[in-house]
């Protein structure tokens, strides 16, 4: 009777439960309101720039949004997240947040969170957000979508992905060249470095070292090119007298200076021991050359009582008020009686001066040196005599280690933190660099180098920000770097702070880059064009400039030269963003083909 009692139950309640769903069985779920999510599919959503492109390491832009008709719905909540997709990978990025009120002033703070845009009854429904990712490879062929969550009091709902944008990113800001220049010491101020001066005389109306009236002194210099010493700056005077015509003269002053050039980069070039780079010989500032026309007046500082009879004479010609022609006349007669002054003197006004500026090589230092490797330095060893040993120095090796000690005997001493520095950078050890130069900057404050140099290395680590407000330190203390300025502007977005720093005949790439991001194309194809040898590099980006200007055949030949050059950029080609109008092009496609000689080595 029990079983049969059971299961009249169990039927009766199975068919009460079907007869009324609510009861004991699972409810329809409740979902958020049509309307709203029709809204927000139908928003309107675009980025800022419309190709963002890259700055610095990241990819910083805005997403725009504007409802249209947005049906008016109290405490609806959007959550719109937005998506970067590529590669197979996805990157969310900030999250939007909006809440619907009749007007702000119901605002409840338990429910508006700081950031959240409100949807108000006559309020206005475009908004900008602005995000930022990391640049990654790839990254020039990604969309963006928004993830949307709708929610209405207790309910929430997602609704289908929103496409925000497919048009890519642009990327050719990550061919800014890093226009970075290093300061070093300033040797003369510090005492750590030896002047050497070789003046030579030379001939009426001759400029060849060969026709040189003081050949020892020639040979002096020649020797000094030749030895192993670190050579840190050469400046060469050359001197005409006023004997001719002040044309003449300058063409024969600039003559010597070239001739003398010409022998000292030849010599650094090819020297045995410690030779320098052609990029470290003709860096700038490194030979420096000016002219100037001697005087009459400046044989004063050369003629003597012990120059006997004409002594007097002279200086009476030379001291008087009369103009320089005047004296000129007189001097050759004078000239004439006493050939001696001709001899004697005239030539000091016709000559060359090369002054070396090098690391001390005396035998003292080179003695210290081998005490040091032995281990039997002096203790009582200054940081100075330290430094000047290292730079001394034959090898990087025993430099670094020199620096080393000098750190741990003289801690205070920012040159050795700095000279380290130095070694880490050109090393590519940045961060190491950085900290060495962080810590050359804190013991002198006055140190426009250190400064400059730590924002170098911050720069190599992409910490624009950070320096560009050392280049800006050691500027204020009369150092200024212009071209890094320059690169950190333009490495954080700031063309027209770029454009400003950058000289207008020099860095065209990073010019034309800047003239890009600020959205003037014609300019930067102008620039780029003018460019002579361009190299692939610069096709490339003139490539890129066309098609802002929709030049599809400036494209296609700049594209065709750049991937004939370098066949990379047949890889970039076919991501870049920047050409998505041109894909199905006959023209743009024939013009990324691989080249013939590369079609045959890689069949």
């Amino acid at each position: 009777m029990k079983s049969i009692f059971f299961s009249r139950t169990f039927l009766f309640l199975a068919l009460f439960c079907y007869a009324h769903p609510g009861f004991g069985g699972t409810k329809a779920k409740a979902t958020v309101s049509n309307a709203v999510k029709e809204a927000c599919q139908n928003a309107i959503f675009k980025t800022v720039p419309e190709l963002p492109q890259r700055v610095g390491d990241s990819i910083p832009f805005k997403i725009q949004i504007q409802f249209r008709n947005y049906p008016f719905q109290k405490n609806t909540q959007l959550v719109i997240s937005p998506e970067v997709h590529y590669n197979k990978k996805i990157v969310s990025l900030q999250t939007m947040r909006f809440l619907a009120l009749p007007n702000e002033s119901q605002i409840n703070s338990e429910e508006y969170e700081e950031g959240t845009a409100l949807l108000t009854r006559r309020g206005n429904y475009a908004f900008e957000h602005e995000v930022s990712l990391p640049y990654d490879e790839g990254i020039e062929s990604a969309t963006i979508e928004g993830r949307v969550t709708v929610i209405e009091g207790s309910v929430s709902e997602e609704i289908p992905l929103i496409r925000i944008s497919d048009r890519g990113f642009s990327s050719y800001c990550r061919m800014l060249e890093p226009t970075l220049e290093l300061m070093d010491l300033d040797y003369e101020k510090e005492k750590l470095c030896v002047k050497e001066n070789y003046t030579i005389l030379y001939p009426a109306g001759q400029f060849e070292l060969s026709e040189a009236l003081n050949k020892a002194s020639v040979n002096n210099l020649l020797n000094s090119l030749r030895g192993s010493k670190e050579i840190l700056e050469i400046q060469i005077l050359g001197s005409a007298s006023p004997e001719g015509e002040s044309s003449n003269n300058e063409n024969l002053a600039f003559k010597r200076m070239e001739s003398l050039n010409k022998l000292i980069v030849r010599e650094l070039l090819t020297r045995s021991r410690n030779p320098l780079t052609s990029s470290e010989v003709f860096a700038d500032s490194f030979i420096f050359a000016r002219w100037n026309e001697q005087p009459w007046d400046s044989l004063l500082n050369l003629i003597s009582p012990q120059s006997g009879k004409a002594y007097q004479k002279l200086k009476s010609i030379l001291s008087s008020d009369e103009d320089a022609s005047s004296k000129k006349v007189k001097l050759e007669k004078l000239s004439i009686e006493f050939p001696s002054i001709k001899e004697n003197y005239f030539p000091n006004l016709r000559s060359c001066t090369v002054e070396i500026l090098t690391t001390p090589s005396d035998q003292s230092v080179m003695s210290d040196l081998v005490a040091f490797q032995k281990g039997a330095l002096s203790k009582n060893t200054s940081s100075t005599r330290l430094i000047q040993m290292a730079l001394a120095a034959e090898s990087q090796e025993q430099s670094a280690a020199i620096y080393q000690k000098v750190t741990k005997t003289y801690p205070e001493d920012y040159r050795s933190h700095f000279k380290i520095g130095m070694i880490h950078y050109q090393e590519g050890m940045y961060a190491e660099a950085e900290r060495s130069f962080q810590q050359a900057a804190v013991l002198n404050p006055k140190s426009a180098e250190s400064f400059n140099n730590l924002g170098a290395s911050q720069a190599m680590l992409n910490k624009f920000s950070s320096s560009l407000k050392n280049f800006e330190q050691a500027e204020s203390l009369h150092r200024p770097s212009p071209s890094n300025k320059g690169y950190a502007s333009a490495q954080k977005g700031d063309f027209e702070g770029a454009l400003g720093h950058y000289d207008d005949n020099a860095y065209p790439i990073n010019r034309a880059i800047c003239l890009m991001g600020l959205n003037r194309p014609l300019e930067a194809v102008q620039m780029l064009s003018n460019i002579e040898n361009r190299s692939a590099k610069a096709d490339y980006l003139l490539a890129i400039a066309a098609a802002r200007i929709n030049d599809i055949a400036l494209v296609c030949d700049q594209l065709n030269s750049a991937i004939h050059k370098d066949v990379q950029f047949r890889t970039m080609a076919k991501i870049e963003a920047e050409f998505n109008p041109y894909r199905i092009n006959p023209k743009f496609r024939e013009s990324i083909k691989l080249p013939a000689e590369h079609r045959r080595s890689n069949p």
